[in-house]
C-alpha cells in the first residue's frame, strides 16, 4: 500500500501551472455587463467616475472630497500615494451597499440603494455617508508607515509579494474590527448622524457586554455567532467612540500609522494601539467592556412568551388583521415567513426561498422588499416573491405600502442617492428620512431630518420634534395615537405621541421594531445577546421622552467640517469637465507586479486594470512544479454582456518535460442567457493549445443552467441544482457530454450532495493525447469540460468514453475556539463522505469500473484573527490505480 501527501496551500493554488496558465485578473466584480456609459472628473487627486444620471451627484461627491481629504490628511497623518478613484455606480446597480479597495488601484465604489436601509443607517445623506465611511478606508489601508513599504510599492505598486519579503501594503492584515469600527466612527462626526446615533445598536453593544462576549478573542475574529459580522461594525465603531472620548480622534487614528509601521508581518496589535494612545488593545478593550458592563446594571430587556426568534433581522410589515416577518431562527437554512393573526394570536410559519427583506402584502400575496438580478445586465430594488422573482411594476421602487385604493406608496430608488425621495403612485410627495407607515384612512407617517432635529409627521403636518437621528414609526392605533421607537438612555424603546403628548410605552431598551396588536398590547421585536426575539407586551404609560445622545465629537472643531466647507473648496467653472468620457479600456492602469516563489510553483504577474474593473491585462512569467517555465500576456474583458478573455504564451524552458508546445494561445468566452429569481443560463466558448499535452488544442462549447440557493451563515449551498452540456472538438474528434451536479441541506445541518458526469468521444482508436482525458488534477482553467478528475491517478491518460456517479453526505458541526494572539482559531468544522462509481471504456472495447471512497474533514479555520479559510483532511480510496489510498489536505470548502 502506497501513500501520497497533498498539501494545497493558498500559495499553491496561487502560483501552480495547469494546462494552460491559471487568470489571476480581476473582472466584472464592480459593475454589471453592459452598463451605462461611464464619465469621468478629476478635482486634485480624486478622479470622480459616474454614469450620465449622476452628474449633479458628481458634482456633489467632488465638492464633498476636497474637504474631506483634507481633513483626513490630518486626522490620518497620510497623504495617498496614489490617486483616489470614487466610483458612483449607474441605476443598473441598485444594491444597499458600497466599498473600499486598493485592487487594482485606490479606489472605492458606492452604489445607489440606500432607501432599503434607511432607518438601519440612522443618517441623512445616503451618499455622504458612503463617502466618508469608505473615504476612511481608503486612508486606513493605503497607509505605509515605513519606508521598506514605500520603497516596494513604488516598484511593485499594490502586487502582493511573498514571504520573506515584505508586504506592500501592511494594513491589508488588519482586522475587521478595527477598520470598519473606526469607519463607523469616522462617518458619524459629519453632522449627518451616522450608526453611532442608534439606540438599537447601542442596545446592541450593551448586550453583548452583559454576555461577557467583547473579548478580543471573540472581537477580533470573523466569528460564526451572532451578531455575526455586525459586531464589527458595532461592537467595533462604540469601541473607537470610546477610545475618541478618551484619547482624541488623533490619537485613535494614528493606530492605523502605526500599524503600517510593521513591515514585515504587521499584526501586532497590541504594540500598535500601545503606541496610538498609550495603553494595549487586550486592556483598552476591556476597559471598554467593563465601562458598557456597568451600563448594562440598569438594562431592561423586553419579557414576555417567545413567539419566535431569528439570526438575522427583517422589518415588520402588517395590515388590519396581520403581522408579517421574515425569520431565520438556524441562520443556516431558508428563512420563515412568521404571520402573527391579530385577534387569535395565533402564530403561522411557513419556509420558503424568501428575501430577507420587510415583509409587504400585495394583491393578497406576501412579498419582501430585496434586491436581486431581474436580468443579466440589472440589479434591481424592489418587492421579491418567494422565488426571488420581482413582482411587476415595482422594479426600482422600494414599496412602503399601498393605500386603499392601490397605489403604492414608495421611494423611488433612482432618484434616492442621497436623500429617499417618496413618491404616492406617479407623484412626487417629499423627501423623507425614514420608512413610512400608513393607517387604514391612507393618513402617511414619517420622519424628516433637518440638522440634528428630527420631526415626525403625518402626512405634510409636522407633529412633534425632537435632537436625534435615529427614530421610525411603528403604527397609529384606532384613536389616532401615534407611536414610534426612539432612543432610550440606554438603547431604544418605544413611545407614543397623541395631541401633543409624548409618553414612553415600554419598559425595554432592547426594541427594534413593534406593530400594534391592539390598542392595548404592542408586538416587539427586540434584540438579545444571542438572536433576535418577538414578543407581545402590554402598553404603559411612562412620563418621558426620547433621550437625546449627543456625542463627544459634536463639540469638536472638526465636527461638520465637510458640510461647511462644501462649496469653497471647488472651482465651479470647471464643472462642464464631468462630461469627459470613460474609456474603461484606456483606463486601464498598474496595478501592481504579484510575485511568487517557492518549492512548488513560482510566479511574477504584472497587472493592468481600469477603476471599474472592466477591462484588465497582465503580463506573466510563470514556473509550474515540473520547472516549465512560460511566459505570456493575458486580457479580459466584463465592459459587454459577452465576456472574453485571450491570452498568448511561450514555453521559455521545458524543465524536466520533454513533449510540452513551443508556445500557443487560449481564449474563451462567455454569455449570459438569463439571469433572475434564483436560476441562471449561460453559453461559454473556448478555446486553447495546451502546453501540457502539445497536440491538443480543444475548441469547448458550453450551455450551463442552473439554480442555487444559499442563506445566513450556512457552510454549504442550502440548494444547488445546475446542469452542464458540453461539446469539445479536438483535432477533428468529437467528445460531448453532461455534468449534473445537485445538493439540498436537511435538518440538523446536514447537507445532501449527488451527481455525475459523461464523457463520450467519437475517436475509434487510441492515440496520444487524443479521447477523453481523465486527470489527477481539476482545475478549472483548463479549459477543458470534457475532463474527469480521479484524484488517485498519477498523471493522465485517455479513453473512449467515461462515465461516473456519486452520492455524499456531510455534517457541519459548531465546535469553535478563537485566540487573539495565537494566528490560527476554529470557526466550526464538518465531517463528510463521498462515493463515486466510475465506468471507462476504453479505446478497442475494454472496460473497467472503478469504485471511489472518500472520508474527510473540514475545519473551517481563521488565519491571522481575519481570513476564514476552510482546511479539509481528506482520505480516498480507489479499487483500481495503483495508489489505491491517499490523504491530501485542500483548502476549500466543497464535499
Amino acid at each position: 500500500m502506497s501513500k501520497n501527501l497533498f498539501i494545497f496551500s493558498l500559495f499553491f493554488f496561487a502560483t501552480h501551472l495547469s494546462a494552460v496558465v491559471p487568470s489571476t485578473l480581476q473582472t466584472g466584480n464592480s459593475v454589471v455587463p453592459n452598463d451605462a456609459p461611464y464619465y469621468k472628473h478629476s478635482v486634485g487627486n480624486v478622479e470622480i467616475i459616474h454614469s450620465q444620471e449622476h452628474l449633479d451627484l458628481a458634482k456633489h461627491t467632488a465638492e464633498v472630497e476636497t474637504p474631506l481629504n483634507e481633513l483626513y490628511e490630518l486626522l490620518y497623518d497620510w497623504k495617498l500615494d496614489e490617486t483616489l478613484y470614487v466610483g458612483l455606480a449607474s441605476n443598473c446597480n441598485q444594491i444597499a451597499n458600497g466599498f473600499s479597495t486598493q485592487w487594482p488601484n485606490n479606489r472605492q465604489i458606492n452604489y445607489v440603494g440606500g432607501t432599503q436601509m434607511v432607518d438601519y443607517f440612522t443618517t441623512t445623506s445616503w451618499l455622504d455617508t458612503l463617502l466618508f465611511h469608505e473615504t476612511a478606508h481608503n486612508y486606513q489601508v493605503n497607509l505605509k508607515s515605513n519606508s521598506v513599504s514605500k520603497s516596494l510599492h513604488s516598484i511593485f505598486g499594490n502586487g502582493s509579494v511573498l514571504l520573506p519579503l515584505p508586504l506592500t501594503t501592511p494594513n491589508i492584515l488588519e482586522n475587521s474590527f478595527m477598520l470598519e469600527g473606526n469607519a463607523v466612527l469616522n462617518e458619524s462626526w459629519h453632522g449627518n448622524g451616522g450608526r453611532l446615533y442608534s439606540g438599537r445598536f447601542k442596545a446592541e453593544t450593551i448586550l453583548q457586554a452583559k454576555a461577557g462576549n467583547i473579548t478580543p478573542s471573540y472581537m477580533y475574529n470573523a466569528r460564526v455567532a451572532f451578531p455575526y459580522g455586525e459586531m464589527f461594525y458595532i461592537q467595533g465603531g462604540f469601541f473607537n467612540l470610546y477610545l475618541v472620548q478618551k484619547y482624541g480622534m488623533l490619537k485613535v487614528n494614528s493606530y492605523f500609522k502605526y500599524h503600517s509601521e510593521d513591515w514585515w508581518l504587521p499584526i501586532q496589535t497590541n504594540a500598535s494601539m500601545k503606541d496610538a494612545i498609550g495603553i494595549d488593545f487586550e486592556d483598552a478593550l476591556e476597559e471598554f467592556a467593563n465601562e458598557y458592563k456597568k451600563l448594562g446594571e440598569k438594562f431592561v430587556s423586553a419579557g414576555g412568551e417567545t413567539l419566535a426568534t431569528s439570526q438575522f433581522f427583517s422589518s415588520l410589515g402588517n395590515n388590519k388583521n396581520e403581522i408579517f416577518f421574515i425569520t431565520n431562527s438556524s441562520g443556516v437554512r431558508a428563512p420563515e415567513l412568521i404571520t402573527v393573526d391579530k385577534n387569535s394570536l395565533v402564530v403561522s410559519k411557513q419556509r420558503g426561498s424568501w428575501e430577507s427583506g420587510k415583509v409587504v402584502e400585495a394583491d393578497f400575496e406576501y412579498y419582501t422588499q430585496g434586491s436581486r438580478n431581474t436580468s443579466a445586465t440589472m440589479i434591481e430594488q424592489g418587492l421579491y416573491d418567494s422565488e426571488g422573482f420581482i413582482k411587476e411594476g415595482t422594479n426600482s421602487k422600494m414599496v412602503q405600502g399601498y393605500l386603499s385604493n392601490g397605489e403604492a406608496v414608495y421611494f423611488d430608488v433612482n432618484a434616492s442617492f442621497t436623500e429617499p425621495r417618496l413618491f404616492i403612485g406617479d407623484r412626487y410627495y417629499g423627501t423623507v428620512n425614514s420608512s413610512v407607515i400608513i393607517d387604514d384612512r391612507d393618513n402617511i407617517y414619517y420622519f424628516k431630518q433637518k440638522g440634528k432635529i428630527r420631526t415626525l409627521y403625518k402626512n405634510k403636518t409636522p407633529l412633534f420634534l425632537y435632537e436625534g437621528f435615529y427614530g421610525m414609526v411603528s403604527d397609529v392605533d384606532s384613536k389616532g395615537v401615534i407611536y414610534f421607537v426612539a432612543n432610550s438612555e440606554l438603547g431604544s424603546t418605544l413611545y407614543s405621541l397623541y395631541n401633543g403628548v409624548v409618553k414612553r410605552v415600554s419598559l425595554a431598551d432592547n426594541i427594534v421594531e413593534a406593530r400594534l396588536i391592539d390598542d392595548n398590547r404592542v408586538l416587539i421585536a427586540a434584540i438579545s445577546d444571542k438572536d433576535y426575539y418577538y414578543v407581545i407586551n402590554d402598553l404603559k404609560n411612562i412620563d418621558e421622552m426620547p433621550y437625546e445622545t449627543k456625542l463627544y465629537f459634536e463639540d469638536r472643531e472638526y465636527y461638520g467640517y465637510v458640510r461647511k466647507h462644501l462649496s469653497e473648496d471647488i472651482n465651479h467653472s470647471t464643472l462642464h469637465e464631468f462630461s469627459q468620457p470613460y474609456n474603461s479600456l484606456f483606463e486601464m492602469h498598474y496595478s501592481g507586479t504579484d510575485v511568487a516563489y517557492g518549492s512548488l510553483a513560482s510566479s511574477l504577474d504584472i497587472k493592468f486594470a481600469d477603476p471599474l474593473l472592466q477591462n484588465s491585462a497582465s503580463i506573466f512569467i510563470k514556473k509550474d512544479n515540473s520547472e516549465v517555465v512560460v511566459a505570456g500576456a493575458e486580457y479580459a474583458s466584463s465592459r459587454y454582456l459577452l465576456g472574453y478573455k485571450l491570452l498568448a504564451y511561450k514555453v521559455v524552458d521545458k524543465g524536466l518535460r520533454n513533449s510540452t508546445r513551443e508556445g500557443g494561445v487560449a481564449a474563451s468566452a462567455s454569455l449570459p442567457l438569463y439571469k433572475a429569481g434564483y436560476y441562471n443560463a449561460s453559453a461559454g466558448l473556448s478555446y486553447y493549445q495546451d502546453y501540457d499535452a502539445f497536440l491538443r488544442e480543444p475548441i469547448s462549447a458550453t450551455l450551463n443552467l442552473s439554480r442555487s440557493e444559499a442563506y445566513g451563515v450556512s457552510m454549504y449551498p442550502n440548494y444547488a441544482n445546475s446542469l452542464r452540456l458540453f461539446g469539445v472538438v479536438d483535432r477533428g474528434d468529437k467528445i460531448v457530454g453532461a455534468e449534473y451536479d445537485f445538493k439540498h441541506d436537511l435538518p440538523y445541518e446536514f447537507y445532501f450532495g449527488a451527481g455525475g458526469k459523461f464523457s463520450y468521444t467519437t475517436a475509434d482508436k487510441y492515440d496520444s493525447n487524443r479521447g477523453v482525458k481523465i486527470s489527477q488534477f481539476a482545475f478549472h482553467e483548463d479549459m477543458d469540460p470534457s475532463i474527469i478528475n480521479m484524484p488517485n491517478l498519477i498523471g493522465s491518460f485517455f479513453a473512449k468514453s467515461v462515465k461516473y456517479g456519486d452520492i455524499s453526505l456531510a455534517k457541519v458541526f459548531n465546535f469553535s475556539s478563537y485566540f487573539f494572539t495565537t494566528p490560527l482559531s476554529l470557526q466550526r468544522e464538518s465531517i463528510y463522505v463521498k462515493y463515486r462509481y466510475y465506468d471507462v471504456e476504453y479505446f478497442g472495447g475494454g472496460r473497467e469500473y472503478v469504485n471511489e471512497y472518500r472520508a474527510g474533514a473540514t475545519l473551517g479555520t481563521v488565519f491571522l484573527n481575519k481570513f476564514s479559510i476552510p482546511v479539509s483532511l481528506e482520505y480516498i480510496y480507489n479499487d483500481v490505480v495503483r495508489d489505491s489510498e491517499i490523504f491530501r489536505v485542500k483548502i476549500e470548502a466543497s464535499f
